[in-house]
């Protein structure tokens, strides 16, 4: 049987039982520490029985009921050990250890079980089956106390950075509404009919319990608009409708406005949450209060939803970096790895000190936003894939691979003249040489994949931080209540699509 304990380390209680790890299929279902650890304790007493029972009426019948009860301990304790550790918590490393530690408790239990079984059926004369029935109530409240705080015991000292931050998504999970921090998910959606309901369905699945849902139509020409009304009822959604124009830069930047979390988290219109995302980046950022910004790996989709490529981006930042390593790495890297906005949560008030999202480089509005964000704080990366970004035939094309290029050479130069103590020479040099390489091996990956990248043109996006190492800030624009479908954009989008670079 299981327990939950509410023991502290600084400021985030530790899970019950001392475990620690990333929430599993059982504790995303419930939401609730206790009775997941409830559910999962009577799961093992049942099945610890039925084993027994099992071996009661095939071996025991030969070798003795001391024989099924032993039989039964074994396969019981190995059966609950899994079960606790990818059901509830999905804890790391330390296996032989945990199952030690897990043993001495049952056989405790079991030695009891021993004793108290033979006294039952010998001197009280009651039938094995019954009499073994009755001693489960009995270790149940063992293991209870047993398993508290020892089990799956981790000292915050054992833990590695990225092991911290899924112990304290594990704990935001059953922490509930209360005190919990608002999120922020906002989508600026343009012509994105066919993987809307998609992309909407994996955000208000999310098991994080305090959370709104912005979505404002940029004058689509499709069904978007007629879409989201199909949600005006949901209190979680508001809607709304951008004025035509502007491109990308305005629909991003007003339906962040519109946003009141204190975090936020910008959904292109045809891309995936993955479940879990906001808890275990929210536990990462309350976690590290320096923090700004947390990014988690993605894959990449064609249209279809079929990963491309799985596991991309943070090029190995995991847990809490500096802004600055943050800012130098990504140079290096000649590419944003960080990811699209989908796979980032950024603090509201640290977007709003940036500027809003940036608009001087058509194609790096995302990854110059959050170079101006980490400006203002820390940056925390979380190891799991926690988003899928889908891809057009356009976004591979080879003209689009050269313009990016060239955009992320000169958004490298901006950011040595801004920011010289951070970015050297030879970062910018790397970084330049392998945005290059970067460009070559997307043309070679447009050969390969077109075909597979196919889905409604969209319009492109514009950013950018200058000197500074700010970005410009728009003129506020209150956010317009959503109308149904609104007429034709008579100005042409800008390049690629207007839901992202």
């Amino acid at each position: 049987m299981a327990s939950s304990s509410n023991q502290t380390a600084g400021d985030q209680p530790l899970p019950p039982a001392g475990m620690q790890g990333a929430p599993g299929p059982l504790l995303r279902l419930v939401r609730n520490q206790k009775v997941a650890f409830v559910l999962v304790g009577g799961v093992n007493t049942v099945v610890g029985f039925l084993f027994f029972v099992g071996f009661e009426v095939t071996i025991g019948r030969l070798w003795g009921y001391f024989a099924s009860l032993a039989f039964a301990h074994v396969f019981s304790v190995l059966f609950a050990f899994v079960l606790y550790r990818r059901f509830v918590f999905r804890v790391h490393g330390h296996v032989l250890r945990d199952l030690g530690r897990f043993e001495v408790v049952y056989l405790v239990a079991l030695g009891i079980n021993f004793v108290l079984l033979p006294i039952l059926v010998e001197v009280f004369g009651l039938q094995v089956i019954p009499a073994q029935a009755l001693i489960v109530f009995v270790t149940a409240l063992v293991s209870f106390f047993g398993h508290r705080g020892f089990s799956f015991r981790r000292s915050r000292g054992e833990l590695e950075p990225d092991e911290q931050t899924l112990a304290a998504a594990g704990t935001a999970v059953a922490s509930g509404p209360d005190g919990v921090p608002q999120v922020s998910v906002v989508i600026p959606a343009f012509n994105n009919e066919q993987f809307l309901v998609e992309t909407i369905e994996t955000v208000l699945g999310q098991d994080y319990p305090n959370f709104e849902l912005i979505i404002a139509d940029h004058c689509s020409t499709d069904g978007t608009a007629a879409i989201m009304h199909r949600y005006a009822d949901d209190p979680r959604v508001r809607l709304f409708q951008t004025e035509a124009g502007g491109g990308a830069e305005r629909n991003w930047n007003r339906v962040s406005r519109a946003a009141n979390g204190t975090y936020l988290k910008l959904v292109c219109g045809d891309d995936l949450l993955y479940p879990g995302i906001l808890t275990a980046q929210v536990a990462a950022l309350q976690q590290h209060p320096e923090a700004v910004l947390a990014a988690s790996p993605r894959d990449i989709l064609d249209a279809a939803g079929k990963k491309l490529i799985r596991d991309r981006g943070l090029a190995g930042l995991v847990g809490r970096h500096s802004g600055d390593t943050a800012i130098r790495r990504t140079v290096r890297q000649g590419t944003n790895i960080f990811g699209e906005p989908g796979c980032v949560l950024i603090r509201l008030d640290a977007l709003r000190a940036a500027g809003w999202w940036s608009t001087a480089a058509t194609y790096l509005i995302d990854e110059a936003t959050y170079v101006a964000v980490l400006g203002h704080g820390d940056f925390v990366g979380v190891p799991t894939t926690l988003a899928g970004f889908r891809v057009s035939a356009g976004q591979w094309s080879v003209q689009l691979a050269r313009q990016q290029a060239a955009q992320v050479v000169a958004f490298h130069g901006e950011l040595r003249r801004a920011l010289p103590e951070t970015i050297s020479r030879a970062d910018v040099r790397v970084g330049n040489a392998r945005a290059r390489v970067l460009a070559l091996s997307r043309r070679l990956a447009y050969r390969v994949l077109a075909h597979r990248a196919s889905g409604p043109t969209t319009q492109a996006t514009p950013p950018n931080p200058h000197a500074s190492g700010q970005l410009h800030s728009a003129p506020p624009h209150p956010p317009v209540p959503i109308s149904p479908p609104a007429p034709a954009q008579t100005s042409p989008p800008s390049p690629a699509r207007e839901s992202r670079p």
